[in-house]
This record gives structure tokens, C-alpha cells and sequence, in this order.
């Protein structure tokens, strides 16, 4: 199929789908599908299969693509994610496709991998700050993680900071992929601005299993120095 000249419509999506079967890879769907650790049906294709797809989608009718109904493969909704990060269109338009994508998702993979190809976002901090402090600040398990792991990947910054170890503080929802949301963001919190993270981890509202959590990932790090290591260790409730 030639996914750049598509004209999107339910039959067409269904060769897609059948298209997508096709490429099977099944010692990587049997792979992914315990990394994945959620109730979702996996085809079995690799990233970087998925991301090129993506590509050709979106050079296209991306529109097309996103307006057909969702089937119930992981690489349906990874791809949706990942043509929207491709797309080219007004900031604003891909603002409500990503509020738009965010009650679709339903596990990790698909949150991670959809933030990772929001180049937008990393272009247009401040106006997409709003959107990403409210996705924080909600209490959707996965809405919270896609607000405290967009933080981690483009707002760590000297003018963010103190708001971003407010925001993390507030969470109330204990799911398990929430409170490993918020031990990642404070563990890279503490490799880029390491003092201010200090102070945090002495004064906190963090429960006990997420600030341990964040100590463990500090001390796993590589770019963490072995006298802070020892350091931090000493932080944990």
C-alpha cells in the first residue's frame, strides 16, 4: 500500500490492518507483549517499522487516518500517536489531537513512545505548558503520566522547576505506572539539577515506595556520582 497517497475510508483501513498482519514478527509480539504488561492485543512489529509507516501516513491524509474507528491492536493506537507527532499543522490543531489521543490511551508503551515523538512540544514549550501542567494535575492514570513524562522529557528547566516538583507532590493517584512516572521525573530531576533535587528529597510529600523508588533510579544512574549516591541513600522514608 502506498501510505503517503491513501484516501482513508473503512475498507481502505481494513487492508490496512490486514496489511499490518502481515508484517508479523512473531518472537517480537511474544517479546513485546510481557514488556508490555497490559490486557491489549499485540501484532508484533518493531519501532522502527511503526514509526516509518507513521511517517508516510502523515505526509499524507493524516486527518483521514486519525478519523477512522480504532481497532483493538497496540500498533493501531501507537500509530495513531505517532502520526500526530509527525503531522505538520497550526500548533493548535495538534493540540486537540493530542487532548484528542490522550483518552486513548491505556498502558505505558503507548504513553512513552507518543511523547517521545512530540518534537511540537519541544519546539513550542510555552504553549503547550498549559495542556501538559493539566494532564499532570488530572486523575486519569494515564493522563497523569503523560503530563509528569512530557515534564521529564522537554521541561526540565531552571524556569520550571519549582513548579514542576509542586506538580509531582500533589499527585494523589498511587497506580502503579503514575508512581513510577513520578520517581523518573524526580531521578532525572536530580541529574540535571541536582541541589534543587536534594532539597526536595529532604522535604517532600512523597510517599514512602516513590521517593525510594526515585532514590533507587538515582543510584542507578551512571551520571550520578558515588558520594551523592551514598548520599541520597540516606534520604530514603
Amino acid at each position: 500500500m502506498d501510505y503517503t497517497s491513501m484516501k482513508w475510508n473503512k475498507e481502505s483501513y481494513k487492508e490496512f490492518i490486514s496489511e499490518l498482519k502481515g508484517m508479523q514478527d512473531e518472537k517480537y509480539r511474544e517479546f513485546h507483549n510481557k514488556i508490555i504488561g497490559a490486557e491489549v492485543e499485540v501484532i508484533g512489529l518493531r519501532s522502527p517499522v511503526v514509526k516509518d509507516i507513521a511517517k508516510k501516513i502523515a505526509k499524507g491524509d493524516w486527518q483521514g487516518f486519525l478519523a477512522q474507528k480504532k481497532g483493538k491492536y497496540y500498533e493501531e493506537t501507537t500509530l495513531r500517536g505517532q502520526v500526530i507527532g509527525f503531522a505538520k499543522a497550526d500548533k493548535e490543531i495538534i493540540k486537540e489531537y493530542i487532548e484528542k489521543y490522550t483518552d486513548e490511551i491505556n498502558n505505558w508503551g503507548v504513553c512513552d513512545s507518543f511523547i517521545g515523538n512530540l518534537k511540537v512540544i519541544k519546539k513550542e514549550k510555552e504553549y503547550f505548558y498549559p495542556m501538559v501542567k493539566k494532564m499532570a494535575e488530572s486523575k486519569d492514570q494515564w493522563k497523569i503520566r503523560f503530563g509528569l513524562i512530557t515534564l521529564m522529557s522537554y521541561y526540565i528547566e531552571k524556569e520550571y522547576i519549582d513548579e514542576i516538583f509542586e506538580m509531582c507532590s500533589k499527585v494523589e493517584n498511587k497506580e502503579y505506572y503514575v508512581q513510577m512516572g513520578q520517581a523518573w521525573l524526580v531521578s532525572t530531576l536530580f541529574i540535571k539539577f541536582r541541589n534543587e533535587t536534594l532539597e526536595y528529597l529532604k522535604d517532600n510529600s512523597l510517599d514512602k515506595w516513590t521517593q525510594n523508588k526515585a532514590i533507587q533510579k538515582i543510584r542507578e544512574s551512571f551520571r550520578v556520582s558515588e558520594e551523592d549516591k551514598e548520599l541520597v541513600k540516606s534520604l530514603k522514608k
